[in-house]
């Protein structure tokens, strides 16, 4: 018999170790995760035979729609079945409970970014679209300028970095992000000796988030600056984060490095239909961090 519901909190050391098992992530990425997400963290599981057996975290955000209004939105996160239970249709059937879940708490919509491309397949099996894209670059560092005087970039506060987000996505169909997820990425920057950034370039101010994905590459997961800023800005944080390469994601329509391309990145499910109406078809929406 198996039971599907809101995980309790002397659970919380059975979904740790399930994720550990299934994404093999060290303890600190985990701790770091429950101590930003705190208590309010709500956690659908699957329970078989009193054992948790399947999960996923729902993380709070809201969405921007094209031409102004909010919708409110959760990102599915970290979803993991045992290997052993595996075949039984644990997930598909959490993401089920899930929408109802939702959708009864008036929740406008359900965000999740696919672990790998063939991924996007099995999510458009239960009612996901593609509707997240990012603009993707990736260069050796010695193909990035050197700093031109006046530019530099600085680590910032969460708070600060929100600030300057919120400001430079203004119009913009695209995520945004409580303080709390925010505080998150900059634990998890800091983890692979990255962080959080105010990069000022050309006479305009933006941000990037950073993560070392080994010891010779840097992930900026995002950057925002005017596009006609941006090879000034990457330029100021490859001399503050050094290593041989560099991968920058970018929004959609911000097409300021030479070289960058289109990529699809996160996926989208409605529960209100106007609003639904409202992001239309075809839009490239940015989602940002993600936490991958």
């Amino acid at each position: 018999m198996i039971d599907i519901r809101l995980s309790r909190p002397e659970e919380t050391p059975a979904q740790q170790r399930l994720w550990k098992a299934v994404f093999g992530d060290d303890d600190a990425y985990i701790r770091l995760f429950y101590d930003c997400l705190g208590g309010g963290l709500q956690v659908p599981v699957v329970v078989e035979g009193g054992v948790l057996v399947s999960m996923l975290a729902l993380l709070p955000m809201a969405l921007s729609l094209p031409g102004g209004g909010t919708a409110s939105a959760q990102y599915v996160y970290a979803l993991a079945t045992d290997p052993a239970a595996r075949g039984k249709g644990y997930g598909r059937q959490l993401l089920r409970w899930t929408d109802r879940f939702l959708s009864g708490q008036g929740v406008d919509c359900l965000t999740i970014v696919p672990a790998e491309p063939s991924l996007f397949k099995f999510f458009a099996t239960v009612d996901f679209a593609a509707s997240f894209s990012t603009r993707k670059v990736e260069l050796l560092q010695n193909m990035v300028a050197a700093p031109e005087a006046g530019d530099f970039a600085e680590p910032a506060a969460p708070a600060a970095y929100n600030a300057i987000r919120d400001r430079l996505l203004a119009g913009t169909p695209s995520v945004r992000y409580p303080e709390k997820l925010i505080r998150l990425q900059l634990g998890l920057g800091a983890l692979s000796g990255g962080g959080l950034y105010r990069v000022v370039a050309g006479g305009a101010e933006g941000c990037a988030a950073a993560e070392y994905v080994d010891e010779d590459s840097v992930l900026f997961k995002e950057l925002l600056l005017p596009p006609e800023a941006m090879a000034r800005g990457l330029a100021a944080l490859a001399a503050l984060l050094p290593g041989r390469r560099c991968h920058v994601r970018t929004p959609a329509g911000w097409e300021g490095l030479k070289g960058s391309y289109l990529q699809p990145f996160g996926m989208l499910k409605w529960y209100n239909a106007e609003k639904e109406a409202q992001w239309g078809q075809g839009t490239h929406g940015y989602l940002g961090l993600a936490f991958d």
